[in-house]
């Protein structure tokens, strides 16, 4: 039963109600038919005006679901709505490959929203976007643990989002999140090339380890990967020639697994200690 519903019925119940008892006291007191009659319209009137409030709630609701966007700020409108145009206008050109790849792209968004709405993996790809949400939602004193396959130097030094999600880091580490992390390198020559951003990362305070990929194969089945058991949530790389594809999660029991890996991981590498 809607709410709606309800309280038409007790509107209706109250009416009947105070009917009877406007009639009782018309009696008792010896109301004048005029008088009877104003009180029963100003009833009346009040119940047309509660109909109104009823109807113009229900209104809302109504254009709030055919118009969802309503309920985000000004910018996040223009934005969906210049999507929702380009979309329109690359479906009446579809004959264009090009066109029908991106429009797949544009389906695997719907996809990728419906599978967080109901809490399901999903991919995404943008590994440091995906590091970065998650490192940012952080609060002091919640834990990031990453084992990491960024084994290139450039990949913490080079392009607006390698600086950026460095920064982040440093930022974050200083705020008094703990963060650990883990380098799987692949030869000694990325341990000489990686020993500044070691440097940097120990001296914001983050926990720095490192450990050889041939070391791990029994206990890494993955690229990398992120948790943050604070906010229950895992970022996942499944394969090395793959960096910007990753699996987003929020499986507890897939996160005390990979909880689990880290511990071990961690044990099996080595602490990067400032001299």
């Amino acid at each position: 039963m809607s709410r709606a519903l309800v309280l038409r019925l007790l509107i209706a119940f109250l009416g009947l109600v105070f009917i009877l008892l406007t009639i009782w006291a018309g009696n008792i007191y010896h109301f004048s038919f005029a008088v009877t009659l104003v009180i029963m319209l100003s009833f009346g009137l009040a119940t047309f005006l509660a109909e109104i409030i009823i109807i113009i709630d229900n209104l809302e609701k109504r254009i709030k679901r055919l118009f969802p966007a309503l309920d985000l700020s000004a910018a996040e409108q223009a934005s969906i709505n210049e999507t929702l145009d380009l979309y329109v206008r690359l479906k009446k050109s579809y004959s264009v490959v090009s066109t029908r790849i991106a429009l797949l792209e544009f389906e695997n968004i719907h996809k990728m929203l419906s599978a967080a709405e109901r809490g399901s993996d999903y991919i995404f790809h943008d590994i440091y976007l995906a590091s970065m949400v998650l490192l940012g939602s952080l609060e002091p004193g919640q834990t990031f643990k990453v084992v990491s396959n960024l084994s290139k130097r450039f990949y913490w030094k080079t392009g607006i989002r390698g600086t950026e999600h460095t920064e982040l880091n440093m930022q974050q580490a200083r705020k008094g999140i703990k963060i650990q992390r883990i380098f799987v390198l692949y030869s000694r020559s990325e341990l000489l090339e990686l020993e500044e951003v070691f440097h940097e990362q120990a001296s914001a305070g983050i926990d720095v380890y490192y450990a050889f990929r041939e070391n791990l194969e029994s206990i890494l089945p993955y690229a990398s990967f992120a948790i943050s058991e604070d906010l229950c949530t895992g970022i996942v790389s499944h394969r090395q020639d793959i960096l910007g594809k990753v699996t987003v999660t929020t499986n507890s029991e897939w996160i005390s697994e990979l909880s689990t890996r880290f511990e071990e991981i961690r044990v099996a590498s080595e602490n990067f200690r400032l001299q």
